[in-house]
């Protein structure tokens, strides 16, 4: 296992170092300090996201779709001609 530090973590993942450095400061990723230097493992956001993220669920309805079959009602505006 290789451990890197934050900024070349950051540079290596695409994410911003304050991310990463928040995402530290919460606990969210593992790391470890030797004489004051942060230091985290190179899988570290890898390991975050295997983690917090979970597969799409089959044949479940997605957001804002109803079970229910939709009626719908057309209005029909009146107009002095």
């Amino acid at each position: 296992m290789q451990l890197l530090t934050l900024p070349k973590l950051a540079a290596r993942s695409g994410w911003p170092e304050s991310r990463v450095r928040r995402m530290v400061a919460r606990g969210l990723l593992s790391h470890i300090r030797v004489n004051g230097r942060l230091l985290l493992p190179e899988t570290a956001i890898e390991d975050y996201v295997a983690t917090t993220s979970w597969p799409p669920q089959v044949g479940q309805p997605r957001w804002g779709d109803s079970p229910w079959p939709v009626r719908r009602k057309t209005l029909i505006l009146e107009t002095d001609q």
